[in-house]
């Protein structure tokens, strides 16, 4: 891509969902992952994390707080349940087996 033969620093990048953003080379999808797990420990107690939460805490867009979460939760570090108030994420505690807090 052009972005890339340029050194520009970002590319562009397709969520599965089909949303478009530019990113920061050094953006790592791992990294953010384990943050949102962590926004995720300090939120159950609350009845979990929606991408509002999660959007005033990483001051980006909704769109782009949803597309995080559900790229965490595919990548195992969070699991949500759909209600009809919407998604809240938690912390996947069926990957590591400890259901107490």
């Amino acid at each position: 891509h052009w972005m890339k033969e340029l050194n520009l620093g970002m590319s562009k990048r397709e969520f599965p969902s089909g949303v478009v953003v530019i990113q920061d080379d050094s953006f790592d999808d791992d990294v953010m992952a384990e943050n949102l797990k962590k926004l995720a420990f300090d939120s159950e107690g609350k009845g979990g994390m929606m991408a509002l939460d999660v959007s005033r805490s990483l001051k980006v867009s909704a769109m782009l707080a949803t597309e995080q979460l559900l790229n965490a939760e595919r990548m195992g570090y969070l699991c949500r349940d759909v209600t009809l108030e919407g998604m809240r994420f938690f912390p996947n505690r069926f990957e590591t087996g400890i259901f107490s807090q």
